[in-house]
C-alpha cells in the first residue's frame, strides 16, 4: 500500500497484463488480459508467499502455522538451502538411502559435501529402511548433518512405515531428518498420511513436498518445506529475497482454493485407479515382465524385465527403453542402474489411452526384443572408420575417417558431441580405450600414437606422444589386459609394445620383428598379458612373447610354452587360402587363437591338440572378429552383418546372421501388405548369402548395416552377451548374442 518508490520498480505497470478472476463456485482463473492490472506485476513478489502459505494450512491442517511453512523454487531450492545451512563444505557429509532420488547427491556434490550411502532394503523388492543400519552409521558418524528419507521414494514409489521413522527420530542422531513427500498424496488413506503431522512432536524433522506432482503445476516450480518455527526461520533468512515468482505465487494461490483442492482430489483418485486397476494388472499380464517392484504409492510404476530364463535384464530393459524413445514417440524411464533395480522401468501412470499405448508398446517390444539381437542403434553423419566405449559404455570415440577422434556422451538415447581429440595429421587408423585407467590410445597413418587422459578441472582429454620409432603407418593398438602397456601393429613389418617408462617419464616402446615379413593390420592380447597375437599382409597369423622385464611378472606355463622370453615365437599358422589376415583374438582361456582372412574363411588354431579348423565362408571376406565365450566367435566385414559361429564338437559352423530377422520384421511393419513377399525375398537369397535387397525399391540391404562393417568390439564392462559394431555407414550398433 501506498506510494513505492523505494525498489526501482516500474510505477507505470507491466506491458504485459495477466490478472486473477472469479469463476464458477468461487474458483479463481487466471488468463492473459489487456485490463486491469490485478497481479502487481511490476511490483516484486510476497517474499513470504503468506496467503499461499495460509492455504497450505488447509491442505495440511496438522501444521501448526503459516511460520511452520518455507517456499522455494522447487523441491530442489529446498533440498540446496538445507545443505547450504546445515553442512561446512569439504567437511560434513549427508546420508541418503539408495536406491534415491538423485538430487540429494547432485545437490551435495555442488557444495562439496560428502555423500553416505545407507541402502534401502531391497529384497523381494521391498524398498523399506533398514532402520538399525541407518542409526548406526548417522550416530557413529559426527560429520553427517542431515538424514533424507523420501516417502514414498523415487524410484521405489514405497511409503516408508511410521514405526520406522519413528526410531530414527527418536535416535540419538542430532542432525537433520529431512522426509521428502513429493508423492505423498498418490498414497491410499487406508495406508498412510503426510508426515507433516510428526513436525509438531520433533523440532529436527522437516518434510517437503511440491506443487509439481499431484497438483501437476511442475511449471511454477514451487516447493514446500514444512518444519520447527526455529528452523524455517533460517531457511527464510538465507534465501534469496524473491525467490518464487508473483505468477507462480498466484497460480498456487488458485490451485490451493476449495475448487483447486477439490480438483486435485479428484484426479488423485483417478491416477490411483489407472495405477492400480488397469496399470499394474496388466504389467503383471505381460509374460516377460518379471515383478512390479516397490510399494506403488506414487504416480508411477517400476517393473522389472527379464529374460528368457527368468533373470533381470539390463540389456532388454534399456533396449526396450531406446527403442520406445526414439522411435515409438513414447519415454519412460530406465532405471536398471539404480541399486536394488536391475532390468527396471519406471513408468508415469497415465491416461487412461497413453496406459493403453504403453501396455500394447511393451507387449509388441518384449515379445520381439527376447527374439531380436539389436540391442541399440545410432546413425552419425559421417563414415565411422574406428570406435571404442569407455566402460560403462557412456561415452564413445569414433574416428569419422579423418585424423580426429570425436567423443560423444550419452544421455538416455541421445549421443551428444563432447570432445574433439586433435594431434594426428593424417588418418586415425585404431581407437582404444582402457576400461580401468580411462586412458585412451589412438595411432595414425603418421606414424605416431598418443595415449589421452582427461584432466577433469580443465574438462578436457591430454595427448602424450608415444615414442614408437616407426617408420611407416601405425595400423592398430590395443591396450593389454591389465592396461600397463599396449600394442601397436604397423606397416613397418613390426609390433610395437608400448610401456610407460618411470625412468624418462614418458611411453617407449621395444619392436616385434622376428619373423613378421610385412605389413601388420592386427594384434590381440592373451590373457595373461604377455603373449601377443597378430596378423598381416604376409598371409600369417603368429604368437609372440611380449614379455617385458620390470613391467611383467613372469607368466605360468601355457599351452603356448613356458620360457616367454621377449619376441620368442610360440606359434605360426597359414592363412588357408592365402589371404591377407584382418583381424585376430584369443579365446577367453587363452589356449586357442582365431583369425580372419581376406579368403572369406575363419581359422580357429589350438597348439595344445595340434588343431587347425578352418571355416570357409560363401559371403565377402571378413575384417573383424571377437571371441566373447569358448563356445562363441563373432566374425563381420564385408557382407553387413555380424555371423555368429558356434563351436560343434571339434569343429565350428556359422549359426546365424544377426539383424536379419529384425530387418524382415521392420519391413513388414512398414508395410503389412509385403510382410510375405518380405519373408520370400529372405529365404531366395542367393547361394553367395548376399543380403537381400529390400522390397521397397531403393535397394538398401536386408541388414542393418548398410555398408562394410569396419570393426568390431567386445563389451568393455565383460558382458560376454554383447558385441559392438561400426560401419562405413555411420551406423553404430549394439549387439546381443542371447537372441
Amino acid at each position: 500500500e501506498g506510494i513505492l518508490l523505494d525498489a526501482n520498480e516500474n510505477s507505470y505497470g507491466p506491458a504485459y497484463q495477466v490478472e486473477i478472476s472469479e469463476g464458477a463456485n468461487g474458483s479463481e482463473d487466471l488468463h492473459i488480459s489487456s485490463g486491469n492490472n490485478d497481479l502487481n506485476l511490476h511490483r516484486y513478489p510476497d517474499p513470504l508467499g503468506r496467503k499461499v502459505k495460509d492455504r497450505i494450512l488447509k491442505l495440511r491442517p496438522s501444521v501448526p502455522s503459516v511460520e511452520n511453512i518455507f517456499l522455494g523454487v522447487g523441491s530442489d531450492e529446498v533440498i540446496d538451502m538445507l545443505v547450504r545451512i546445515t553442512c561446512t563444505p569439504g567437511k560434513d557429509s549427508i546420508l541418503i538411502t539408495p536406491p534415491t532420488y538423485g538430487m540429494y547427491r547432485v545437490v551435495a556434490n555442488i557444495n562439496d559435501v560428502n555423500v553416505v550411502k545407507v541402502p534401502l532394503i531391497v529384497e523381494g523388492g521391498e524398498f523399506q529402511l533398514d532402520v538399525d543400519a541407518v542409526i548406526q552409521v548417522a550416530v557413529d558418524d559426527p560429520t553427517i548433518k542431515i538424514i533424507w528419507l523420501c516417502s514414498p521414494g523415487n524410484p521405489t514409489g514405497t511409503y516408508l512405515r511410521e514405526e520406522d521413522v519413528r526410531r530414527v527420530l527418536d535416535s540419538a542422531f542430532e542432525g537433520l531428518v529431512v522426509i521428502d513427500e513429493a508423492y505423498v498424496d498418490f498414497v491410499r488413506a487406508d495406508k498412510g498420511e503426510s508426515y507433516a503431522r510428526l513436525v509438531r512432536e520433533y523440532p529436527q524433522l522437516l518434510v517437503m513436498q511440491t506443487m509439481s506432482k499431484s497438483f501437476g503445476l511442475a511449471g511454477i516450480r514451487l516447493g514446500v518445506g514444512i518444519g520447527s518455527r526455529e528452523l524455517v526461520s533460517y531457511l527464510n533468512n538465507a534465501k534469496a529475497p524473491y525467490n518464487v515468482s508473483t505468477l507462480s505465487l498466484s497460480v498456487a494461490t488458485a490451485a490451493l482454493s476449495d475448487d483447486g483442492l477439490q480438483k486435485m482430489r479428484g484426479v488423485m483418485r483417478g491416477i490411483q485407479k489407472q495405477r492400480d486397476e488397469y496399470l499394474i494388472p496388466e504389467l503383471k499380464r505381460l509374460p516377460h515382465v518379471g515383478a512390479i517392484l516397490g510399494g506403488n504409492d506414487a504416480n508411477f510404476v517400476v517393473c522389472r524385465i527379464v529374460d528368457s530364463n527368468g533373470e533381470a535384464s539390463n540389456e532388454i530393459a534399456k533396449s526396450v527403453y531406446v527403442e520406445m524413445a526414439q522411435n515409438r514417440g513414447l519415454v519412460v524411464r530406465y532405471r536398471g542402474t539404480d541399486f536394488g533395480c536391475e532390468g527396471c522401468l519406471r513408468i508415469t501412470v497415465g491416461t487412461a489411452e497413453e496406459n493403453k499405448v504403453v501396455i500394447d508398446t511393451l507387449r509388441t517390444l518384449l515379445d520381439g526384443k527376447l527374439k531380436m539381437s539389436i540391442l541399440d542403434e545410432h546413425n552419425f553423419p559421417f563414415c565411422v572408420t574406428a570406435h571404442a566405449f569407455n566402460r560403462d559404455k557412456t561415452q564413445v570415440a569414433v574416428c569419422p575417417n579423418s585424423n580426429e577422434v570425436h567423443i560423444y556422451t550419452r544421455s538416455g538415447a541421445v549421443w551428444t558431441a563432447a570432445h574433439v581429440l586433435r594431434e594426428h595429421d593424417l588418418l586415425v587408423t585404431s581407437i582404444d580405450w582402457a576400461p580401468q585407467t580411462n586412458r585412451i590410445v589412438t595411432c595414425s597413418q603418421d606414424k605416431n600414437a598418443y595415449v589421452w587422459t582427461f584432466d577433469a578441472a580443465g574438462a578436457a582429454w591430454k595427448p602424450t606422444l608415444v615414442h614408437l620409432r616407426l617408420q611407416r603407418a601405425a595400423t592398430q593398438a590395443r591396450w593389454s589386459p591389465q592396461e600397463n602397456k599396449f600394442a601397436v601393429a604397423s606397416g613397418d613389418k613390426c609390433v610395437a609394445v608400448c610401456y610407460f617408462g618411470e625412468d624418462n617419464d614418458w611411453w617407449v616402446s621395444k619392436h616385434l620383428k622376428r619373423p613378421i615379413a610385412s605389413t601388420v593390420l592386427c594384434v590381440a592380447w592373451h590373457p595373461n598379458n604377455v603373449l601377443l597375437a597378430c596378423g598381416g599382409t604376409d598371409m600369417k597369423a603368429r604368437v609372440l612373447s611380449a614379455y617385458i622385464k620390470g613391467v611383467d611378472e613372469k607368466p605360468a606355463a601355457t599351452a603356448w610354452g613356458e620360457r616367454l622370453p621377449f619376441n620368442t615365437l610360440c606359434g605360426e599358422f597359414e592363412s588357408p587360402a592365402g589371404g591377407w589376415v584382418h583381424s585376430i583374438a584369443f579365446s577367453p582361456d587363452g589356449d586357442s587363437v582365431a583369425f580372419v582372412t581376406h579368403d572369406s574363411s575363419l581359422t580357429v588354431a589350438s597348439p595344445a591338440t595340434g588343431s587347425v579348423v578352418s571355416v570357409r565362408s560363401h559371403g565377402l571376406p571378413f575384417v573383424t572378429l571377437v571371441w566373447p565365450d569358448t563356445r562363441t566367435i563373432v566374425a563381420a566385414g564385408h557382407d553387413c552383418a555380424p555371423v555368429v559361429f558356434t563351436a560343434d564338437g571339434t569343429s565350428w559352423r556359422a549359426a546365424k546372421r544377426l539383424g536379419e530377422d529384425e530387418m524382415l520384421r521392420r519391413s513388414a511393419a512398414a508395410s503389412p501388405s509385403n510382410s510375405n513377399s518380405a519373408f520370400n525375398m529372405f529365404r531366395q537369397m542367393d547361394s553367395r548369402s548376399q543380403p537381400a535387397k529390400s522390397g521397397s525399391g531403393d535397394g538398401s540391404l536386408k541388414s542393418v548395416h548398410q555398408n562394410t562393417i569396419s570393426e568390431m568390439h567386445l563389451d568393455p564392462a565383460g558382458n560376454t552377451a554383447e558385441v559392438t559394431t561400426i560401419g562405413l555407414d555411420g551406423k553404430l550398433v549394439q549387439w546381443s548374442l542371447r537372441a
